[in-house]
């Protein structure tokens, strides 16, 4: 195996695990499929169950092609698609926090609220901050997805399509 190939399996094993990770907790029970559902229907609003089940099943599905290297050029091309949409959400998100801010706001009015006030902007500022840069993560991970998009799956991989267009892979051997 080259270092090439090294390269590759490293940056599939980490990119594939990271949406596993991230299936698994959308769907490990029923308080996070409702959260999932809630944060894809601030940006997809009609049908957000539909579209954050779609989401978990792109991120499953390609999380275990990049990892596995079954069709892994698919499985990247379909983690990149959704790595856009999760960016939208994220910035959708802070947004959302920015109008919470404004709505709380006026309830902190009187004696002794300045800590509280004070509280919130911080909150509020945090939660922004981590939304924007949890975008720009989506968008730095949607260029290590195109690589793999690009670049193939490469070897150990079980099947898929390699530089030329033909399958390539452990079970073409058979």
């Amino acid at each position: 195996m080259s270092l090439e190939d090294a390269g590759a399996l490293i940056l599939r094993l980490a990119v594939g695990g990271l949406f596993l990770m991230g299936a698994w907790g959308s769907v490990k029970d029923r308080a996070a499929r409702k959260f999932t559902t809630a944060e894809t229907g601030l940006v997809f609003k009609r049908n957000p169950t539909f579209f954050a089940y779609a989401g978990i099943a792109m991120m499953g599905l390609g999380g275990l092609s990049i990892v596995f290297g079954v069709f892994p050029r698919l499985g990247a091309l379909v983690l990149t698609v959704f790595l856009f949409g999760g960016a939208m959400i994220h910035f959708a998100k802070r947004a959302q926090l920015e109008s919470y801010e404004k709505e709380i706001e006026p309830a902190l009015t009187g004696d002794g609220t300045r800590p509280a006030l004070q509280a919130l902007h911080a909150l509020t500022a945090a939660g922004v901050m981590g939304h924007f840069t949890a975008g720009l993560k989506n968008y730095a991970l949607a260029g290590a997805t195109a690589y793999l998009v690009l670049a193939g799956g490469r070897t150990p991989m079980i099947i898929g399509f390699g530089p030329d267009g033909t399958l390539q892979g452990m079970l073409t051997g058979f």
